[in-house]
């Protein structure tokens, strides 16, 4: 049991650390200075390499060094599972709120405070269909369907029916530039699932596609914009519904 939670933690923390050429780079680099300095431990003509490109003092054991570099990485990881998270956007499905590129901050404690509102802009880990080419990987999106809503999309409008609105009402969706007339749909979610979509209909792979999201894939909420300096902002496209 604690084995496979052990290799389940590690597969994800690669799995999370793969996602984009960044923290590939990044995930990479860290491996081979790890490795290094457990080489550098055991063989001393290892050390004297990295004592010689300043990678470690004349004086300095190869195993402090690799000791804060796990602690850092530990706290990161904790701080990376129930409290912030990075992210880079990777294409233009939220166009024109989000652009290819820009790094954000994930906020992941508020979803275990409250529930998701219309509106808000998600990251979450897709595991809804094994066919499709998204399996497994972070997308973000926009709520627009709340759990136990029947949501119905007809000619690029979106109607929303609830408890409070038997009679349906039509979003307001001023973020969206971009429609799409012909992905039609009237799905009925339960309890536990979310209808997502891309502030850019028209090149959007989302719930249109491969349904209702399931809350345990929920990751976050996007808190900041960090990059580019010059949009860096606040809880950049959330969107408050009049209803």
């Amino acid at each position: 049991m604690i084995n496979s939670y052990i290799t389940g933690t590690i597969t994800s923390a690669i799995s999370d650390a793969t996602q984009n050429s960044i923290s590939l780079f990044i995930f990479s680099a860290l491996s081979v200075l790890i490795i290094s300095l457990i080489l550098a431990s055991i063989f001393p003509v290892w050390r004297e390499a990295l004592v010689k490109i300043k990678i470690l003092e004349q004086d300095e054991r190869p195993s402090s060094l690799l000791t804060w570099i796990l602690g850092i990485v530990i706290l990161v990881k904790l701080i990376q599972s129930f409290l912030i998270q990075p992210f880079i956007v990777d294409g233009g499905s939220m166009l024109p709120t989000y652009h290819n590129r820009e790094f954000l901050l994930v906020d992941k404690l508020s979803y275990l405070i409250h529930s998701p509102k219309r509106g808000d802009v998600m990251i979450f880990k897709l595991f809804e269909n094994n066919n499709n080419p998204y399996e497994g990987k972070y997308l973000i999106k926009r709520v627009i369907g709340l759990p136990n809503e029947r949501v119905v999309i007809n000619n690029g409008a979106t109607t929303i029916y609830n408890k409070e609105n038997p009679k349906g009402f039509v979003l307001e969706e001023p973020f969206v530039m971009y429609k799409d007339l012909q992905k039609n749909r009237d799905v009925t979610l339960d309890d536990h699932h979310y209808f997502m979509m891309g502030d850019n209909r028209a090149q959007s792979f989302d719930s249109r596609d491969w349904g209702p999201l399931d809350a345990t894939n929920v990751k976050g909420q996007v808190l900041f914009r960090v990059y580019p300096f010059s949009v860096m902002s606040y809880e950049p496209g959330a969107y408050m519904y009049n209803k």
